[in-house]
């Protein structure tokens, strides 16, 4: 996965994963299991999930360099039962097809956010957004930003918390968000009181955005 999202959107990080993940396939998993990983078959690897988590309450977020559309029915009721067993975290789920949460119950402590990046984006997933999500707290990410986006729409989304990041890496060509657009979204955050996360790979650009590290509250469930 590391290797597509680098090539899609041109991001370092994610070639340095991808190698990272490569010699972890193959210097420790063997057979089936070792070659899965190195030609980017959908894995779940139990050493993972078995894992135990700290005691100390945090914010976990889940599947970082995977696409949870594509896990297959199994694997989502026992990362859910997973989730269940830490109610004391906060566990930040995230998709580019946000029907994936329709058919499961989420536990409380589960943030359920969609990836928007322009305004076709956000056209798309606005409308059913808070059909599939009503139970628990959603968010925005618009990382990376590569267009002004229609912000009138925040009010009527039922969103919770937003995510404002840039692209990363350093193509030729690399979209820098406009002032403008940013501004947009916080006038709208402002209004309706929601709380807003700004990336480093943002507020590098504009100072003033470096103080926007907000978090939403989580009644858990």
């Amino acid at each position: 996965y590391a290797r597509a999202i680098a090539k899609r959107f041109y991001d370092v990080v994610a070639e340095k994963k991808y190698k990272y993940l490569k010699r972890r396939g193959t210097l420790i998993y063997q057979g089936e299991l070792s070659n899965k990983l190195r030609h980017f078959v959908p894995t779940l690897l139990d050493s993972h999930l078995y894992r135990r988590l700290p005691k100390k309450p945090q914010r976990i977020f889940v599947g970082s360099m995977s696409e949870i559309y594509h896990w297959n029915e199994e694997w989502i009721e026992r990362v859910i039962e997973k989730v269940k067993q830490y109610p004391q975290h906060i566990f930040i789920f995230l998709t580019k097809h946000m029907e994936v949460y329709a058919d499961w119950r989420w536990p409380g402590n589960c943030i359920l956010g969609v990836t928007i990046t322009n305004k076709e984006d956000f056209e798309k997933q606005r409308g059913s957004y808070y059909f599939y999500n009503e139970k628990n707290k959603t968010l925005f990410c618009f990382e990376p930003l590569l267009g002004d986006i229609y912000a009138e729409y925040i009010q009527y989304s039922n969103v919770n918390w937003i995510i404002i990041g840039a692209e990363s890496g350093n193509r030729k060509g690399k979209v820098v968000p406009k002032r403008s657009w940013v501004g947009r979204i916080l006038s709208r955050c402002h209004r309706y009181k929601i709380p807003v996360y700004i990336k480093d790979n943002l507020s590098k650009y504009y100072d003033e955005y470096k103080r926007y590290k907000q978090f939403p509250t989580i009644n858990k469930l």
